[in-house]
């Protein structure tokens, strides 16, 4: 293969995705050195893959053409986007989630590792005989006895989601009411993308809830060859081919795997009849045990058949909401800096790299797996 062929289908690559002037930024090459290299100027091999990371795909997959594969083109990742005219950047960086869990899966695989809830995934469709919200329900609470199946509240939601190889990105999309994506090909680590631009991630209960709702994605939201691309969008959103559907479900499924209904109603019983009678407080204490939003709480509530649907969105929608301490929940700190281990590591990881899968990264350096070029190469990738 010709290199103006190999470079022409780079250039394809980043026209498909929208990538115009962000093709030099991405790259680092100026727009004039592009336009030779696009010409049929000779270009380096480092030039090559700068080009590769900027469409964000991996150099010898390009090279050995595998990135005409449909789990690779940039259509599927726009497609996910739900949008008439979604933003290049927003394509590169759903692109840059698939490429990073083919990568992570590599290194796992180094370690001697394995991605557990691969064991655990059962593709579902819609169920159309039941209630939404029930299909919801019953398949959240079937995840938790699977996947946690101790009594009360999980405190690490995302430690939970790490220790069954899911790595969680926080990232900026263009949209604020993109709450997360997810992003799971077979044979690599799933990768939940969680929007810091969207208020659903900076409250604590409903971040806890999201990372839950993507949970459900991953177990049960897949194509026909088994690859999940999800966006979601906030609730009141609807746009391009959004699956209102699968969206209601993964909803429903969120509170369900965090507080299962049975484990409620114990819970419920052993409260003072004064809390259980007063719907207000009996919501506060609810999201405060369980670790849910106020909101979240209320919905949950009229599902757990404590209070009535009129009631819940009463609550819901009171514009003066009872404060909620989340003190007990999603503590756990990010590890030592990169540099800690080897000077010529950067002293930060990028956004996309950041968490569990510098973990990962740093321990396949630390057994040889990799060199240290390496190990910067991919936590300064974004």
């Amino acid at each position: 293969m010709d290199k103006k062929t190999l470079i022409e289908r780079v250039f394809q690559r980043g026209a498909e995705m929208g990538l115009t002037d962000e093709l030099a930024l991405y790259s680092g090459l100026d727009s004039e050195r592009l336009q030779a290299i696009r010409d049929g100027a000779q270009f380096s091999t480092t030039e090559y893959e700068q080009l590769c990371r900027a469409v964000a795909v991996d150099p010898v997959a390009m090279y050995q053409g595998k990135e005409t594969r449909p789990q690779r083109i940039p259509a599927r990742f726009r497609a996910a986007a739900s949008q008439d005219s979604p933003s290049a950047s927003d394509i590169r960086t759903l692109a840059l989630a698939a490429e990073q869990g083919r990568i992570l899966a590599h290194l796992v695989s180094l370690l001697n590792k394995d991605v557990p809830i691969a064991k655990y995934r059962k593709i579902l469709g819609v169920n159309g005989t039941t209630e939404l919200w029930r299909e919801g329900y019953s398949i959240g609470e079937q995840a938790r006895n699977l996947l946690r199946d101790e009594p009360g509240p999980i405190h690490e939601v995302e430690q939970l989601l790490r220790d069954l190889g899911v790595h969680v990105a926080r990232i900026t999309l263009s949209s604020s009411h993109v709450d997360a994506a997810s992003v799971w090909e077979p044979q690599t680590v799933p990768v939940i993308l969680l929007n810091q631009s969207s208020d659903q991630t900076r409250h604590p209960g409903a971040l806890r809830a999201t990372l839950a709702h993507e949970l459900c994605h991953l177990l049960h939201d897949a194509d026909a060859d088994g690859i999940t691309t999800r966006v979601s969008w906030g609730e009141e959103e609807e746009t391009g081919n959004f699956d209102e559907a699968v969206e209601i479900r993964a909803r429903a499924f969120s509170p369900a795997f965090l507080a299962p209904r049975s484990q409620v109603l114990n819970w419920a019983s052993r409260l003072k009849t004064s809390v259980r009678e007063d719907d207000n407080t009996f919501v506060k204490e609810l999201a405060l045990y369980w670790g849910l939003s106020f909101e979240g709480a209320a919905w949950h509530a009229k599902n757990c058949d404590f209070i009535s649907h009129i009631r819940a969105e009463e609550l819901a929608r009171q514009p003066r909401k009872p404060q909620i301490s989340y003190k007990d929940f999603e503590t756990t700190q990010t590890g030592a800096p990169p540099a800690m281990f080897h000077e010529s590591l950067p002293p930060k990881s990028t956004h996309l790299w950041e968490g569990w899968a510098t973990e990962v990264v740093l321990a396949a350096f630390e057994e040889g797996c990799i060199t240290a070029g390496r190990a910067r190469e991919l936590l300064t990738w974004d």
